[in-house]
Order: C-alpha cells, then sequence, then structure tokens
C-alpha cells in the first residue's frame, strides 16, 4: 500500500538547465583563451589555466547542484539556470574589459553583487575569486592587486545581500563607493609606497561605477530571479506555450476543462489570498497525468520535472484527486476542489446525468463531502477559509457554471 504523505522523488536531468551549464563552459574556456591570446601566453601557460577553469567548474557545479536542490537559488529547485548563465556570461565581458585599467583599480565589486542578484552568497564568493585569481594570474598583476581583489569580492558578498531590501540600497551603494576608494588606495600605498592624484581619480570612477550597479543593475536582475516562478507560470499557460498547443491539438475537450479549472481556481484563491498564480497553473496541468497515460500522476510529475516546472506546482501534480499523497498546501486542496466541482457540473450540463438536483445544494455537498473525508486535513487551509472558498465557488459557478464564456 501506497504511503499518501511521503512522496517518492526522482530527479531528472533538464534540458535547459544543461544547455546553460555548457553556455557557462563555453564562457569559461572562452575567456581564459581570450585572456592568455592577449597576453601571448605559452602553452604551458595555457594548459595551466585551462586546468584551473576545469577544477573550478567542479566545485562550481557541484555547488550549483547542491544549492539547487535544497532550494537556496531563488527558492526553487526546478530553476533553469537562465539568468545565472546571462550573469556569468556579462561577469566574463567585464572581467575582459577590466584588463585594460589600471592594475589596482578594477571594479572587481561588480563580479559578486551581478552574481548573488541571481544566485547565493556561496555561489557569487565563488565565482568572485575565481575570477579575481584568473585576472591576477594573466595580467601578472602583484600580490597586493590579488589581495585587493579578494578583499573587495568579499565585502561585496556581504555587502550585496542588504541589497535584497530596498531601503538599504541607497547606503549600500554610498558604502561600496568608499570602499573603492579606500582598500584599492591602501593596496596602491603598500605596493609602491606613495599616492598621487590618479589613485582618487581612479577610485571615485569604480566607485560611481559600482553604486550605481547596486542601485540599478543588481535590483533589474534580483527582481527578475524573485519573479522567475511567478512569470514562469503564468507564461506556461499563454496560448503560445508548447504544450498549451499540444494539449489543444490532442484534445479540445480536455483543453477547454483545463482552462476552466485554471480560470475558477485562480480567480478563486486571488479572492482568499493563496498564490494565484499557482492555482492557475495547477488548475491547467491538473490533469496532465491523464494526457500522457498510466501511471499518470508519475507521468505528470515526470513530465513536470522535464519542462522545468516549479516545486510547488509538481507538489499540485503529485497530490493529484490525493491518490498518490494528500494536499499538503492549500493551493493544491483549492485546485482539487474546483476540478471535481466543474466535472461533476459538466457531465449535468452536458446530460450525461440528468438530475433535478439544485447546483448550490450540488456545490455545497460535493465539498462538505470532500471536506469530511479527511483529505484536506493536512494542507493548511482553515475551516474560515474553507467557508470562503465553499461560498466563492457557489457564487461563481451556481451564477456562471463556464465563466470564461
Amino acid at each position: 500500500m501506497k504511503d499518501k504523505n511521503k512522496p517518492v522523488r526522482k530527479e531528472h536531468m533538464n534540458l535547459y538547465r544543461v544547455l546553460s551549464l555548457i553556455a557557462i563552459v563555453i564562457a569559461t574556456f572562452g575567456m581564459t583563451a581570450v585572456l592568455c591570446a592577449q597576453n601571448h601566453f605559452f602553452i604551458d601557460e595555457w594548459l595551466c589555466l585551462f586546468l584551473l577553469d576545469v577544477v573550478f567548474l567542479m566545485l562550481f557545479f557541484f555547488q550549483l547542484e547542491f544549492e539547487r536542490c535544497i532550494g537556496w537559488l531563488v527558492s526553487n529547485p526546478q530553476t533553469s539556470f537562465i539568468r545565472l548563465a546571462f550573469a556569468y556570461f556579462i561577469c566574463c565581458i567585464l572581467t575582459f574589459a577590466m584588463t585594460f585599467l589600471p592594475e589596482l583599480f578594477r571594479p572587481v565589486m561588480l563580479i559578486p553583487i551581478l552574481i548573488l542578484a541571481v544566485s547565493s552568497n556561496g555561489i557569487a564568493v565563488t565565482v568572485g575569486i575565481f575570477f579575481d585569481v584568473l585576472l591576477s594570474i594573466s595580467s601578472g598583476n602583484s600580490f597586493y592587486a590579488l589581495l585587493c581583489f579578494c578583499m573587495l569580492t568579499l565585502l561585496a558578498s556581504v555587502l550585496a545581500q542588504a541589497l535584497r531590501k530596498k531601503e538599504y540600497r541607497v547606503w549600500i551603494s554610498v558604502l561600496a563607493f568608499c570602499l573603492n576608494m579606500i582598500i584599492p588606495g591602501i593596496s596602491y600605498y603598500m605596493a609602491y609606497k606613495e599616492f598621487n592624484n590618479q589613485i582618487y581619480i581612479y577610485g571615485a570612477i569604480n566607485g560611481i561605477v559600482t553604486a550605481l550597479c547596486c542601485l540599478f543593475m543588481f535590483r533589474w536582475l534580483w527582481d527578475g530571479a524573485q519573479k522567475e516562478k511567478d512569470n514562469l507560470l503564468v507564461d506556461i499557460v499563454s496560448d503560445d506555450y508548447s504544450e498549451v498547443k499540444a494539449l489543444k491539438d490532442f484534445s479540445k475537450v480536455e483543453y477547454e476543462h483545463a482552462r476552466k479549472v485554471s480560470d475558477i481556481a485562480s480567480r478563486c484563491a486571488k479572492a482568499v489570498g493563496y498564490n494565484e498564480h499557482l492555482c492557475l497553473a495547477g488548475g491547467f496541468y491538473y490533469r496532465m497525468g491523464q494526457w500522457i497515460g498510466d501511471p499518470y500522476v508519475e507521468e505528470g510529475v515526470k513530465k513536470a520535472k522535464s519542462l522545468c516546472f516549479p516545486e510547488e506546482l509538481m507538489k499540485i501534480l503529485q497530490e493529484y484527486y490525493g491518490e498518490e499523497q494528500l494536499p499538503s498546501i492549500p493551493e493544491s486542496a483549492l485546485v482539487h476542489m474546483v476540478d471535481a466541482l466543474v466535472i461533476k457540473l459538466e457531465k449535468i450540463n452536458d446530460g450525461f446525468e440528468k438530475s433535478e438536483w439544485n447546483h448550490e445544494i450540488l456545490i455545497n455537498q460535493t465539498l462538505n463531502e470532500y471536506s469530511s473525508s479527511g483529505i484536506y486535513d493536512h494542507c493548511g487551509m482553515s475551516m474560515n477559509q474553507f467557508l470562503k472558498i465553499r461560498q466563492f465557488l457557489t457564487c461563481l459557478l451556481y451564477t456562471s457554471p463556464s465563466p470564461r464564456d
């Protein structure tokens, strides 16, 4: 007998993640090759730096997968790494551009700030330190330059965490400006035992560039990363999405049913304060396993993983009618309510069941029976929320059985 409260989880390699990781590998080796060619390195030096790339990539990919699986990357274990690959590519370009700047006055704080906006603090430090080492070795910089870069990277990784709060962004930008003046200035004096006016000019320019990045670039990447799941949940139910087109071609009846459940579930979720985007997608794909075939729950979850659907959406599919696992979140319970009611009302309206039942009585009785069965006991839905949902669905379905018509 299957344990209804303990799902069986299997990891499947996702094409989007694979392509993103391949892009990161190409960008890493490409950047290293450009730096080696720029500095006219010998073949043995090329090989040493490529070996350094391999060591870094092994550590980096392990860290990525580990943090992805435990949900540290934008709190989404099913993230595709696309935004991270994009930020990484920008950092490669920035690193190459920094080779044309004075030795101790390179805005290396930009790299951990940009990476942290789409990942985690640990990954930002790893990438930042690697770029610092590669930049120092390829440019023949002094020990003081490497020390300066690493210190700025660590400070940026710490400060950038506060950039996630809007009220701190201006102050962090000011602090980043000051650090770009102070740390390189100290390193320059330690290396050359002198000060000159250019130190302050270069430091001010670096500080301004870093401060602008904190105020604008970080915010753009961070907000986009935080909206990744919501954007994805909306995108995957749009008419131009491949799976939506495939369903429409497969069965017009299933497509119209999915649209109806999706619409009603999202409207009800908004009314009671649940995640409307999750219910929008959950309602549409609730029966995805049925479209594929037996074992339909397992096949539905497997298909969702291959499409890189968010974890919460896969949870709803895995909890389909409580067959493999009872609903564990209120959105899952809500989608089940709506789907069950829509199916029952569709049968009555289509004449498959001759009934003189009043729709309002039917809706209330159906939901009460499900509630009494205990299927919603572990989903976190309060009785007050259940009553509010029942009232909303009764009004919506009783007055307008097909809200999209």
